[in-house]
Parts: structure tokens; sequence; C-alpha cells
């Protein structure tokens, strides 16, 4: 049996809307960079640690309990000896590849046009 979210009109725009939330949780600094790494396939934990570069263990973990609960991912644990666990995409977590690639080619393409802006305004200012 699946839940479907109920009929019910999201506004982001609107500071009451629970939609924030959902759009915090998925722009957060680290929930887009598992998405790409996970869009190739499941991976372990330190997989996802080495590809994503940068995060500690501790957000690791956080990031992935959260996009856990909020079905982003789904985590599996093999047995072992140490147990083996893998992190995959949902079905709802694929459907966010889509937009993020789009993001991360935006931003790749435009940074170094960002950087430019982001140094002649400074450079204004002092």
């Amino acid at each position: 049996m699946t839940h479907e979210a109920p009929l019910v009109a999201f506004d982001v725009l609107s500071p009451q809307c629970p939609s924030r939330t959902v759009l915090r949780h998925v722009v957060d600094r680290w929930t887009p960079l598992v998405v790409v790494v996970l869009s190739d396939g499941p991976r372990r934990f330190s997989e996802l640690r080495r590809e994503v570069g940068g995060v500690t263990p501790k957000v690791l973990t956080e990031t992935l309990r959260s996009m856990e609960r909020d079905g982003l991912v789904v985590r599996s644990q093999t047995p072992g000896v140490p147990p083996r666990v893998d992190y995959e995409l949902t079905e709802l977590g694929r459907s966010l590849t889509g937009p993020l690639t789009a993001l991360r080619d935006w931003v790749q393409d435009h940074a170094g046009q960002v950087l430019v802006h982001r140094e002649r305004h400074d450079a204004a200012l002092a």
C-alpha cells in the first residue's frame, strides 16, 4: 500500500507552509551532493563520504537519516562481519536527480561569472 500525500495546495512562498521544511532539506548543504552520488547507484557509507568530499561522518550520518526520514533514501543492511550497509535513492529520491542535475549544471556553467561579480562587488565596498 502506498501512501500518497493528501491533495493540498502547498505554497513555498508562504511562511507558514510546511513545504518550506521540505525545500530546506532538499537544498541544504549536503543533500544535493548525496543525491548526485546516489544517482549512479547504491553506495556504502565510506564510498559516499569519499565521493561527496568534505563532509564529516557525523554530518553525513545526520543527512542520510534526514533523507531516509523524508523518503529519499533507503538504508539496507546485509549481515556479515562487519555488516554491510548500503544507501540507495528511492523512487522519490530519484525524482530529484533531474532538477538537481539542472542546478548543478547551472552552477558549474556560471560559477566563474558569479565569482567575478562577487569580486567586483566586494572591491567596490572596500
